[in-house]
């Protein structure tokens, strides 16, 4: 009878070792992901901080970021005050977004005349109106997305701009294009804008 006692007692002491061992694997399994979570967060906040120039400016007033999907320029302003200087960077701004508009489209317009064989001071003039079309149309979608003060009081402004903007206004001018000459196509003169923006991105 001795021996039936004890070896209950032994399998309830196992059971138990067993029930201890379960806790401290999870205790140790919670330990563990929230340390992982710790070296998440101080890795990312290390990301953020690292976005700063030597001179403590933010990283986008020298090297604005770059998507497929959404052109960004930076414009800077320094007047008598704030508001001013505000809006004298976002001109400065927009001047920009306007210039790689345009030569974006010219871009793109050019080597579709060169392959297409026409060229004289009608295909030139046909450009320019286009161009200067496209570009009063399409840079009403910018915003800005960032901003900052610098020390000296200058404003800096981060602007962004969404491609499809100026793909869906050069689609319109094309389709004018090809209503007014069979000799357009607008998916051809599409795809030449296409081959034009995957070049800025080498």
């Amino acid at each position: 009878m001795g021996g039936c006692g004890d070896g209950g007692t032994g399998f309830f002491t196992i059971a138990a070792d067993i029930r201890n061992q379960g806790a401290s694997m999870k205790r140790n399994t919670i330990l563990l992901l929230v340390t992982a979570a710790a070296v998440v967060i101080l890795l990312t906040a290390a990301g953020c901080a690292s976005k700063v120039n030597p001179d403590g400016s933010p990283a986008w007033t020298t090297n604005p970021p770059s998507t497929r999907s959404t052109y960004y320029t930076v414009g800077y302003g320094k007047l008598s005050n704030v508001q001013n200087s505000l809006v004298r960077a976002e001109s400065a701004a927009k001047d920009r977004l306007a210039r790689w508009a345009s030569t974006t489209v010219r871009g793109a317009l050019t080597n579709y005349f060169q392959d297409s064989g026409e060229s004289g001071s009608q295909t030139v003039e046909m450009m320019e109106s286009i161009s200067s079309q496209i570009v009063n149309i399409s840079v009403n979608g910018a915003r800005i997305e960032e901003q900052w003060i610098d020390p000296d009081g200058g404003v800096w402004v981060l602007l962004s701009y969404p491609v499809k903007n100026l793909k869906d206004a050069y689609q319109r001018q094309a389709e004018a294009l090809e209503r007014k000459s069979e000799a357009y196509q607008v998916q051809l003169l599409l795809d030449y804008l296409d081959i034009e923006l995957d070049g800025q991105e080498n």
